[in-house]
């Protein structure tokens, strides 16, 4: 291995069940290591999207599950003469084996809110997830909150775990015009599933609107499940699936970006607004505190009242967030978080 680059095979294999969230977290991290001379990328896992829905997609998952995390990643990375395979969540080889392997672990929802997770992902998750982690070489949490979470649930991988923060892309804060809007709005990012918390902001909207004011809700995100369905209502615009550019001109054009999560391990889409200049109100529990610090207005994910009330509170104190907002985006970069996955990973071989 002297003398050159360290071969780290990256499980990208969540990108083909979607592009949010993990998949997201995943490319960046790989895009950022490929800038290093130290570290040569193995993108492994990719291949062909079946369509939202169809038989196809729900084979590809459980294949992904029972077969390709478990073993197959192993054997292609080291097929590929991979130095150490790096999966991007909690789904691996359930014992130890070589290359050394690295997972990461966004949040422990299974623990905390099993009843937002769909049956499959639960029970899968709470039957693998302890030999998941004896198994691992090193363990990434995304979050201090995260990393306690771990400790807790699995007190043998303390000395194993590592809390390397997401990053987020300079894409995000590069200029670029508002989406056009006939009426102000607040946005909302994330997959309609029942973490998100989506329908009690939407009550909290409809609470603001009877009040006098006048902002819509603009919703991003698909492929939902868990029977969250968002009503109908003249003042929500439901976007959907849109490009990395479409979000950022619609960050940039918000009143407010609201998250309201019941539970995050870290916060992309906060870190993302905060780059894009738009202020932002997050639910007080989970990482969302950690991730956001004094830059964004807090408010209790029960509690439509609070949610509503903090809303206002972050379009009143826009100019002061957005400023704050900024500077905590600038601390959050990807090019850190690859030098200490680089470390990690000299570390182990």
């Amino acid at each position: 291995m002297e003398g050159r680059p360290l071969r780290i095979a990256l499980d990208l294999s969540a990108t083909r069940l979607g592009q949010a969230g993990v998949a997201r977290t995943a490319l960046q991290l790989a895009d950022a290591l490929d800038d290093r001379g130290d570290v040569e990328v193995l993108r492994i896992g990719v291949g062909s999207t079946p369509a939202a829905g169809s038989t196809a997609r729900r084979a590809l998952a459980l294949r992904l599950d029972l077969a390709w995390a478990t073993r197959g990643a192993r054997a292609e990375a080291a097929a590929r003469a991979a130095d150490v395979l790096h999966l991007p969540l909690p789904r691996g080889p359930l014992s130890p084996g070589r290359p050394p392997t690295v997972v990461t672990v966004h949040d422990l929802a299974v623990v905390h809110h099993p009843e937002t997770l769909s049956r499959w992902n639960r029970t899968y998750t709470q039957r693998t997830l302890p030999r998941v982690l004896a198994a691992a070489d090193a363990i990434i949490a995304v979050s201090h909150d995260t990393a306690a979470d771990v400790a807790a649930f699995a007190p043998a991988a303390t000395d194993r775990i590592h809390v390397i923060p997401n990053g987020v892309d300079g894409f995000w804060s590069a200029p670029a015009e508002p989406a056009p809007s006939t009426a102000p709005y607040v946005l909302a990012v994330g997959t309609p599933e029942p973490r998100k918390n989506l329908l009690r902001l939407v009550d909290a909207m409809r609470l603001r609107r009877e009040r006098g004011s006048e902002e819509e809700l603009v919703h991003v995100g698909a492929d939902g499940w868990g029977d969250v369905r968002l009503p109908d209502e003249p003042w929500l615009r439901r976007a959907g699936r849109v490009t990395d550019t479409e979000l950022r001109a619609l960050y940039r054009g918000a009143a407010a970006v609201a998250i309201p999560s019941l539970h995050e391990g870290s916060g992309l889409s906060a870190l993302e607004a905060f780059a894009a200049g738009t202020p932002v109100v997050a639910a007080s529990t989970g990482a969302l505190p950690e991730t956001c610090g004094d830059a964004a207005v807090m408010v209790d994910p029960l509690d439509i009242e609070s949610i509503a009330a903090g809303i206002d509170e972050a379009i009143d104190r826009r100019a002061a967030l957005i400023a704050a907002g900024r500077q905590r985006a600038e601390q959050a970069t990807w090019a850190a978080a690859a030098e200490r996955c680089a470390t990690l990973y000299a570390s182990l071989v």
